[in-house]
């Protein structure tokens, strides 16, 4: 018999190892993506600081922010870019009122790349 001896560097290497292979595991019932991205703007006129969110008829929604121009790009989990293939209804979360029933909140994704811009109008001003 016989004893092998392991250094504190070894095990913590081996312990890296293993949490990094587990952390790039791709889940085998993910479903086909395809990159998204797009300009939101109201009026015309690009709207910063808005969340969008893609929600697909079934399974898990995707999600991005626009910058300073209006741009955007949905993430369908921290490490992976896109939405899944298939019709969305599409959520814009901001700050600025718009008027949903002028604003066609629906997108369809497909395969490839898609460009999806989302044209927002403002809510009528009552008197």
């Amino acid at each position: 018999m016989f004893h092998i001896r392991y250094s504190n560097t070894t095990r913590w290497i081996s312990l890296l190892s293993l949490f990094l292979v587990g952390c790039s595991y791709t889940p085998d019932d993910m479903p086909k993506l395809a990159p998204v991205s797009g300009v939101v703007t109201l009026d015309g006129q690009p709207l910063p600081d808005a969340e969008i969110l893609f929600q697909p008829k079934s399974g898990r929604a995707s999600t991005g922010m626009s910058d300073e121009n209006g741009e955007y790009t949905l993430l369908f989990n921290r490490n992976t870019y896109g939405a899944k293939v298939d019709d969305h209804d599409v959520s814009i979360i901001t700050y600025k009122q718009f008027d949903q029933s002028l604003s066609k909140l629906t997108a369809t994704v497909t395969e490839g790349d898609n460009v999806i811009n989302l044209e927002l109008k403002s809510k009528a001003k009552t008197k």
